[in-house]
């Protein structure tokens, strides 16, 4: 009896494979992730709240301003160690930085104009939202391993998750589900064990970057499974 091929669209499969990734290489990640995630840790303790007048008014705090900013440089740094990783190739946190610093502004407008555009959908459905975030969510791949303008990236990244809209999704709510949970948990053992300020907030900065690192792996599998498709954007 032939097997039943997998199905390499399926969230679990996705799930499964980006895990298995992590399992080996997580402890490598962490540390050259924590090194450029650094300043926005220290940021956050300094500055939680932005002020009182940020959270009267409603804008955002100066450490969300600071992070959203600098968040280009440790994301591009993190796709460029993924993709040296997956080729066998070295590479050092100086490299990274500088290939995050290098497309800092590519990367930069590429996540405004996906922001803006998730936001909108978000505004109308939560569906559209939802779609928009999954269309455009490779398009920081394209600028760093492609080279790509960031109108092309936007364009390309469109086109390439056409077949893995659902799933992209679907992993995506199960891993801020996942995390969401945590912090609940975390947040209840805080007020039943009257637990100082320091252990939720370091809990939640260590899952916070678990989850970025989790979720960028996830969408490099989506890219390399999408980049190997005979129709995708070369």
């Amino acid at each position: 009896m032939t097997p039943k091929p997998m199905d390499t669209t399926s969230p679990l499969v996705r799930l499964r494979e980006s895990l298995a990734f992590f399992r080996v290489y997580g402890w490598e990640l962490s540390r050259f992730f924590i090194v450029l995630y650094l300043p926005v840790v220290l940021v956050s303790l300094i500055l939680p709240d932005g002020g009182a007048e940020n959270v009267d008014t409603g804008f955002p705090t100066v450490a969300f301003i600071f992070n959203f900013f600098y968040q280009p440089i440790y994301t591009g740094a993190l796709i460029y160690q993924l993709a040296r990783i997956e080729a066998g190739q070295p590479w050092t946190v100086r490299e990274g930085f500088i290939t995050g610093v290098r497309l800092w502004d590519k990367l930069l407008l590429v996540n405004l104009v996906s922001l803006a555009l998730t936001l909108v959908g978000f505004m109308a459905l939560i569906v559209p939202g939802l779609i928009a975030y999954a269309r455009l969510a490779l398009a920081e791949f394209r600028i760093v391993l492609n080279g790509d303008h960031p109108k092309d990236a936007l364009k390309n990244s469109f086109e390439m998750t056409r077949p893995y809209t659902l799933p992209i999704i679907a992993c995506t709510v199960v891993l801020f589900g996942l995390f969401l949970t945590l912090q609940l948990v975390i947040e209840w053992l805080t007020a039943t064990l009257a637990m100082p300020l320091l252990f939720p907030v370091t809990l939640n900065t260590l899952l916070s970057v678990v989850l970025m690192l989790f979720l960028t792996i996830l969408l490099f599998r989506f890219y390399g499974l999408a980049a190997h498709r005979p129709s995708s954007l070369e």
